[in-house]
This record gives C-alpha cells, sequence and structure tokens, in this order.
C-alpha cells in the first residue's frame, strides 16, 4: 500500500486497514526445497525454474480415457492396435559413432563396427537382448525391447514429471508441405522435453532430471531456430546433406524420426536417471555387487568414480554415447537386476514421451523444421539450446508436425526401401549415416501428399492407433 492509498482505506477498531490491497506473495514460495535452492544457487548452466505453468497437452486429439501421466499428455492411441512387428524392432542403434579415446580405444581393441562393440559389452556380461525371464515378460508386454512386469501404461503411472516450460506445437497437413521439397530424416531418440522427472517408480530423486530431446525438442527451441542437436560427427554430415539437395526446390524439411526405443539408453536422460536411483539403491546392494559392477568398468577406464559414488552423473555426462549405452545395458543385466541394482525398464519409461513408447520405428512427422544447414559446435549443457548429450545443433525454422506419426513405409516411401536393399544387416546405421552416392531423403510430390492426407483420413491418431498400413 502507498502513502497515497491512505485516503481511500479505512481501519477496524484493531486499527487494521480495510480495503487495502493484500500484499504481494513471491509464487516461488510455494516451491519445494530443491526448487528454491535452485532458484538461490543456480548449479548448472541448463534452463533454471522460474514460474511454473499449467501444463496442456501439444496437440488435441480424441478423448482416449484418463491420462496415464498425471502430469504428461494423454496417450495417443490404442497400445493393443500397434504393430507388433515393428513393436519388436531392433533392440538398439546398431552404430554409434566413436568420440573419445577411450571409445576408439574400445573398438582398437575389438575391431571396428557395431558388432565388436556387442561382443566387447558381452564379454562384460552387458547382452543387447533380454534373457530368458525377459522374454517370457515380452510376450505379455512387446512392447519394442523395454521388458517389463507390468504394463507400461501401468509403470507410467508411477512417475512424476514437473513442466519447466510451456512448448507450443502447430499442426500441420501433408499438402502444407510444397510439392518439390524434400524430407530427410533426423533419427533420433524418444525422450521427452520441456520437464523435469522428479519420481520414478513413485520414489522422489534427490535431484530432478532434465528432459531435454525427443521430436519436441524442434517446438522448444524455434525461437533460436534450432532444428536439431547430436554429436558434431553427424550433425556435421546432416548440415552437408541438406546443402547437398541444393537450392532448386522449395526447401528441405529435417522429419522427426524415431530409432529402437532403447536408443535413449545412450543419452543423459538415463544415465542421469539411473545415477539418482542409485543414491537410493547403494543401501540395498552387497559390497561384492558394487565389486563386481566396478571391476568390469574400471577394466575400460581405470577412472570410473565407482557405481555408487557422487561423482558418478558427472562422470558419465562426459562419456561417449557407446559408453553410456553399455553403463546402462550392464546395469539391465540379469546379475545386475538380481543384486537390487536400479530398475532399468522404469526409468526407461519415465524418460520416453509417452506417445513414443509403443511407435514403430522410424514411424515420424511429429515435428519438422525447414533446415538451413547450418551447424553450431559447442559444449554439452552450454550455449544455443543447451543438451547434457548433444554438443552441436543444427539450423532450422520449425515448421509444425503432422496430426500424428505416418508409417515408414508411407513417410519414406522411396527412401525405406533403398535403405533395406542397401544392407539389411546394417539399416540402423544407415538411417544414422545416410546413403552414399544418392539424395538421401523423400521427394514430396503430389502421390505423397494425397496418399498421407489419406492416411489420416483413416487413421486420424496415425501409426499409433493402426495396425497394418492401409493402401
Amino acid at each position: 500500500m502507498k502513502l497515497g492509498d491512505l485516503a481511500d482505506t479505512g481501519y477496524s477498531d484493531l486499527g487494521i486497514p480495510i480495503g487495502a490491497q493484500p500484499a504481494a506473495v513471491d509464487p516461488r514460495t510455494a516451491m519445494p526445497l530443491w526448487a528454491l535452492q535452485a532458484d538461490a544457487l543456480p548449479r548448472t548452466p541448463e534452463p533454471q525454474v522460474g514460474m511454473w505453468p499449467n501444463y496442456q497437452p501439444p496437440k488435441q486429439l480424441p478423448d482416449v480415457g484418463p491420462p496415464a501421466i498425471p502430469s504428461g499428455p494423454r496417450w495417443e492411441g490404442n497400445p493393443t492396435a500397434n504393430r507388433a512387428a515393428d513393436a519388436m524392432g531392433s533392440l538398439a542403434m546398431t552404430s554409434v559413432i566413436p568420440q573419445d579415446p577411450l571409445d576408439l580405444g574400445l573398438m582398437a581393441a575389438t575391431g571396428p563396427g557395431r558388432a565388436a562393440y556387442k561382443i566387447a559389452a558381452g564379454a562384460l556380461g552387458a547382452t543387447m537382448n533380454p534373457d530368458e525371464a525377459e522374454a517370457a515378460r515380452w510376450k505379455l508386454y512387446p512392447i519394442g525391447g523395454i521388458a517389463t512386469s507390468d504394463t507400461p501404461a501401468n509403470l507410467a503411472k508411477l512417475n512424476r514429471h514437473v513442466p519447466t516450460k510451456d512448448i507450443f506445437e502447430k499442426t500441420i497437413q501433408p499438402h502444407d508441405i510444397p510439392e518439390g521439397s524434400w524430407l530427410t530424416p533426423l533419427v533420433g531418440d524418444r525422450s521427452r522435453s520441456g520437464e523435469l522427472l522428479t519420481h520414478v517408480g513413485e520414489r522422489e530423486l534427490r535431484d530432478p532430471v532434465w528432459m531435454q530431446g525427443g521430436y519436441q525438442f524442434m517446438p522448444e527451441w524455434m525461437k533460436d531456430k534450432i532444428a536439431w542437436g547430436s554429436d558434431k560427427a553427424p550433425t556435421s554430415t546432416i548440415g552437408g546433406r541438406v546443402k547437398g539437395f541444393g537450392t532448386d526446390n522449395p526447401g528441405v524439411y529435417g522429419v522427426y524420426t524415431p530409432m529402437s526405443p532403447l536408443s535413449i539408453d545412450a543419452s543423459h536422460h538415463m544415465s542421469d536417471t539411473l545415477s539418482q536411483m542409485m543414491h537410493m539403491d547403494k543401501k540395498n546392494l552387497s559390497t561384492t555387487a558394487i565389486e563386481k559392477f566396478d571391476d568390469k568398468f574400471k577394466s575400460l577406464d581405470p577412472d570410473f568414480p565407482g557405481v555408487a559414488s557422487e561423482k558418478l552423473q558427472n562422470y558419465l555426462r562426459r562419456q561417449s554415447m557407446t559408453y553410456r549405452d553399455l553403463f546402462v545395458k550392464t546395469m539391465n543385466t540379469k546379475e545386475a537386476r538380481d543384486a537390487g541394482f536400479p530398475d532399468v525398464a522404469q526409468a526407461r519409461i519415465a524418460a520416453t514421451h509417452p506417445s513414443l513408447m509403443e511407435l514403430p520405428n522410424y514411424a515420424g512427422g511429429q515435428s519438422m523444421a525447414k533446415m538451413t544447414g547450418e551447424v553450431f559446435h559447442g559444449s554439452k549443457g552450454f550455449g544455443l539450446a543447451p543438451h547434457y548429450t548433444y554438443p552441436s545443433k543444427l539450423g532450422g525454422e520449425y515448421a509444425g508436425g503432422l496430426q500424428g506419426a505416418l508409417p515408414k513405409e508411407l513417410l519414406w516411401r522411396d527412401l525405406a526401401p533403398k535403405i533395406a536393399a542397401r544392407n539389411p544387416s546394417a539399416v540402423g546405421k544407415i538411417w544414422l549415416t545416410g546413403l552414399k552416392g544418392e539424395p538421401f531423403g523423400q521427394l514430396v510430390d503430389k502421390p505423397w501428399q494425397d496418399a498421407a492426407a489419406e492416411y489420416f483420413r483413416k487413421n486420424p491418431m496415425g501409426a499409433l492407433a493402426s495396425p497394418h498400413y492401409q493402401q
């Protein structure tokens, strides 16, 4: 109340002003302790928590029942209608480019290629495929390689996420993409974005984990005209690919294209989450179990701080994608699970966007950006569109997303058969690195536009809701 307001203010018998405006209340006082501490003394260069907006679903979709995750969007479609063949697709990336001397050393010791990495992982007890017990559960819940003891929808209800910003998505139609344009895949994992993961399996994490990826990365950073993030080599490759299409076309559109559900294992979303879960679970682990786990990774890197170390999270952030992938899959072995290590499947579900959980591999289109070919190299967690997994970014203007995912056979009508024919055993690698000697993309022509529009007329919710591609 200002001095000039006194003339309009009366007083009660107790001398309390009547009609005075209540004092402004700082909304941050209602935040939990960890958020107050982050607001008062930021410890990382990531975006800080400020006003907490009410979460709004990214797209208006037909009502399919109560939300599977109270703080997140509704599940898109009927999970039981998903195609079993695609849902049981490739279990992980078939190739990861080495990013540091340790990664190169691992490949040098075992020979080049993803197969050699699998052999190294097997030597450490980190099998890429599930054991027999997991395989039995797969028969009940075939969720693209995520072996669980219950349905992912039920397990997802045990996790909690807090939105940190509004992400505004735009829906476009197939005919909004100009004829003569090119679509090129931006292959990525299925993580969430614009949120803090605070609880996994109903247990509160000591420090929340930042969700920074998936198809919402494009609309999240549209004001900065950043379309994608990855390591240095892939972003340089994609930037050159975009420029290779030339200027004699209406534009080149980068299209979000999801890899296997297990591709998230290579990101900080999983290593951060498991590191936080270790704070709770290490008290239940025997000294022998911890020592056996540590010995496996100290044989690769003598500087490995230990799986129960307070330094584990920051250490894993500095490692390559290959190394983090190996760490997560080692923790998901039967030996590690039986010893009481964190539940990797629950962590995967917590870090995965619900609308992407059961999506067939390479069925996409939820986000598109008109690419510029610009590449920005920086450091993890700093600079444009900070991300703890990817230091490099690609420039582009967010164009919007289709109303649902288009099946691979339709979205990549001409490209997908070429990839399959080139080398069936290296399909995953080709989706990441491209085809040599020809444009790595899909030309948008009227038949493509008409087929996509007709598909959505028959399947308004996209690939997730349709068991088979319908002509």
